[in-house]
Parts: C-alpha cells; sequence; structure tokens
C-alpha cells in the first residue's frame, strides 16, 4: 500500500513524536490522544487523513467501523484529537497502527532497476520478496525490522474499493520498487 500524495488529500501531522515508525507498528501506544493537526491539502479530512511522513495515517469512524465488520486483521488504532485547518476537532478519528508481521524482507530479492550497476551502495530493485511461511496471516501486515513498509491483502484491497476510500495506490510487491539496506 502506498500513499498517493494529491491536493486532494488532507494531510495532518502530530506535534513532537519521535518514534513514528513505532506507532504505525504498534510497537508503542502514547498514553493518551495525540493531537493532530492540519498540515495542508484539503480544508477538512474525508474518509483518510494521511500525514506528511509515511507513517502516518488516520481514519475516520466509517473506515474504522468498515475494518471491524470487514473483519480485517493485523490492525489497531491509537487516540488522537485530529484537528482540520480552521482548528476545530473533527471527532472520532483515530491513528491506524500495523499489528500484523511477517519475516524480513529479501535483501537480495527482486532485479535491480535498469540502467543501475549491482554492487552499487544504493541500487534500487523491482519486487519485494519475503518468505511466506513467516506471514501471520494478518490482513495488514508489516516485515520485521527497521522499515515502514505496509502491506494488505486483496482483501483490504477490496474493501477499499468496494467503499471508495480513496488517497491509497495498492502496488503488487512483484512490481514495488525499493532501496535495500546499503551494506
Amino acid at each position: 500500500m502506498e500513499i498517493s500524495f494529491d491536493s486532494n488529500c488532507f494531510y495532518a501531522d502530530p506535534q513532537d513524536i519521535s518514534n513514528q515508525t513505532e506507532l504505525l507498528r504498534g510497537e508503542w501506544v502514547p498514553g493518551s490522544p495525540l493531537g493532530v493537526y492540519w498540515a495542508m491539502g484539503r480544508q477538512v479530512p474525508d474518509d483518510v487523513a494521511i500525514g506528511r511522513s509515511t507513517t502516518w495515517y488516520y481514519l475516520s469512524p466509517r473506515v474504522q467501523e468498515l475494518f471491524v465488520d470487514g473483519g480485517l486483521t493485523g490492525w489497531s488504532r491509537y487516540p488522537i484529537v485530529l484537528h482540520d485547518q480552521s482548528g476545530n476537532v473533527c471527532p472520532g478519528y483515530a491513528g491506524l497502527s500495523i499489528t500484523g508481521r511477517c519475516g524480513p524482507i529479501d535483501q537480495q530479492g527482486g532485479k535491480v532497476l535498469a540502467g543501475q550497476k549491482p554492487g552499487k551502495k544504493f541500487v534500487r530493485r523491482i519486487g519485494i520478496y519475503f518468505d511466506e511461511s513467516t506471514w501471520d496471516g494478518s490482513d495488514f501486515f508489516c516485515p520485521v525490522g527497521d522499515n515502514s513498509y505496509i502491506f494488505a491483502t486483496k482483501r483490504v484491497k477490496d474493501l477499499f474499493q468496494a467503499n471508495g476510500i480513496e488517497g491509497f495506490e495498492f502496488i503488487p510487491l512483484a512490481e514495488a520498487t525499493w532501496y535495500p539496506h546499503a551494506s
């Protein structure tokens, strides 16, 4: 799942958060609601508000209900107080954390993007692979390790499409581009 940035989205950021990745991965839950404030884009949020960092997603009450009613697994929510451009509170929104897991990404997997030389420090690859036996079967999941990747099943994609939830692009892992860790 990738963010599709455009001016029709509502972007908002929390203040003073140093453990962004842990928040996304459900490894840290704030003890009190995070204040989240409009940053750019639309004046008011739609079904999903997005942070300018790749780790922040805020779900409307409707989307949270769809996830629960649809029986989607591998996600949790954390408390937020979302403010629109005028400073008004948008009730019922919650932050999205991904709790499903799979094993680490195969750092040698995928094809080297054309025009690059294998063995260079930051070689871009096409195709993200992991040992499927390490996947816990969740609908939302991320690989172990220090990363902010979010993977989602076709079930998630179908639910988003059937309910008109926008702001995300679902890219098959075999077609995703990425940079392996430098060695």
